[in-house]
């Protein structure tokens, strides 16, 4: 059973797809998809957008349609955040500040996407996933998507969520 507390963010598609039918249902229907990948390499619309798809070395189009439902009512909900094309992690932002964190009650605060608070006001030694603030600012500075930059990123932003690659329940 899952903390009700405890918002689960899963960071990519692939690993996702393997793993989410052992995921419990109120930990997937609580969870936000923060992806950096495009919705387009799951979902293409054009012929353009198949080809691309399939140059992936992720299997995309090979994912379940249970999976896709799945994304396709997380999208409904407004708890699908995918990185690319635009590389803007202020949408990212803007996507869990509309949300509310069942830890607080109140909604979640905007990622840190300040430069300067990184150089400056971030302490290594609270780190939880990644000291290096120069790589955590390049990579939203850049629209990248190292997992350990991101989940640093959302951490420090928001110590509630709990960023995941791997169910692995505590």
């Amino acid at each position: 059973m899952t903390d009700d507390n405890r918002r689960y963010v899963f960071l990519s598609a692939t690993f996702l797809s393997k793993q989410y039918k052992s995921i419990p249902v109120e930990a997937l229907e609580n969870a936000v998809f923060f992806f950096g990948s495009k919705r387009s390499w799951l979902f293409p619309a054009t012929r353009e957008e198949m080809l691309e798809a399939r140059k992936q070395s992720a299997k995309y189009l090979e994912f379940d349609e249970d999976f896709k439902s799945l994304i396709r009512h997380k999208e409904d909900q407004k708890q699908v955040f995918w990185l690319l094309p635009g590389k803007d992690f202020s949408e990212g932002s803007a996507l869990l500040e509309a949300l509310t964190d069942p830890a607080s009650g109140e909604n979640y605060l905007p990622l840190i996407l300040d430069e300067n608070w990184w150089l400056t006001e971030f302490s290594s030694k609270d780190a939880k996933y990644s000291q290096d603030a120069g790589l955590i600012v390049k990579n939203f500075k850049q629209g990248e998507f190292d997992y350990d930059a991101v989940t640093e990123l959302l951490y420090q932003s928001n110590p509630t969520l709990v960023p995941t690659l791997y169910w692995a329940e505590s």
